[in-house]
C-alpha cells in the first residue's frame, strides 16, 4: 500500500521553477517520493523525547577558534597604490545613501 505523500506535484513544480530547472514527469514523481520520505524523517525527529535533555548551543566546546584581530599600520604609499579612484591623497568611493 503506497504511503500518503505530504508534498504535491504542484509544489514540486513550484520548487523546480524557483530553482530554475526543468523536470520531466518521471523526475517530478521521483522528487515527490524523495521529498516525502525526507519530510517523514523530520516527523520521526519531532517525536523524539527531549524533555529531560539540557539545552545546548554548540555541539562542541569551541566557541571562537579564530585568531585575535591585531591592527597593523601600513605605509600610506603602499595603501594608496591600489584604489581605482583618488582625489588628491584621498580614496574616492561611490556615494552610499
Amino acid at each position: 500500500m503506497p504511503r500518503k505523500s505530504r508534498i504535491t506535484l504542484k509544489e514540486i513544480e513550484h520548487l523546480a521553477w524557483l530553482a530554475r530547472v526543468q523536470l520531466t514527469k518521471r523526475e517530478k514523481r521521483l522528487f515527490k517520493e524523495q521529498l516525502s520520505s525526507i519530510l517523514e524523517y523530520f516527523d520521526k525527529l519531532d517525536e523524539a523525547n527531549v524533555e529531560d535533555l539540557p539545552p545546548t548551543f554548540h555541539v562542541v566546546e569551541h566557541y571562537n577558534v579564530f585568531r585575535e584581530d591585531e591592527p597593523r599600520q601600513f605605509p600610506s604609499d603602499i595603501v594608496l597604490r591600489n584604489p581605482p579612484k583618488m582625489k588628491g591623497r584621498f580614496i574616492k568611493a561611490p556615494r552610499i545613501v
